[in-house]
């Protein structure tokens, strides 16, 4: 049986191109299969536009890293817990690509 445990999206910073202020974004969806242990977090990141005309609208430069997908083999009870970690493992690889 499949359990959804993290469907997250936060935002890290800004960044302005063409004058226009982006939301830098990492986000991380994670479920656990308690038949198999196993854990998927798959992870990506994105711009998104602050301005009203551009809502919901995403891009992606060539500066943030590709999505990817980790999965681990844990138990239940620290599935969460490992989501978390490899969600804020994620957040800091994002981070440090922010242009200046």
């Amino acid at each position: 049986m499949l359990h959804a445990l993290l469907d997250a999206t936060q935002v890290l910073g800004t960044v302005e191109i063409d004058g226009v202020t982006h939301e830098v974004c990492a986000e991380a969806v994670a479920n656990h299969d308690r038949r198999t242990n196993q854990l998927t977090v798959n992870l990506r990141a994105f711009l998104r536009s602050e301005q009203q005309e551009h809502i919901g609208e995403q891009s992606l430069p060539a500066w943030l890293p590709a999505p990817e997908t980790t999965t681990e083999h844990v138990e239940a009870g620290e599935a969460h817990v490992v989501a978390s970690d490899v969600f804020s493992s994620w957040k800091r690889k994002v981070s440090a690509l922010i242009p200046s």
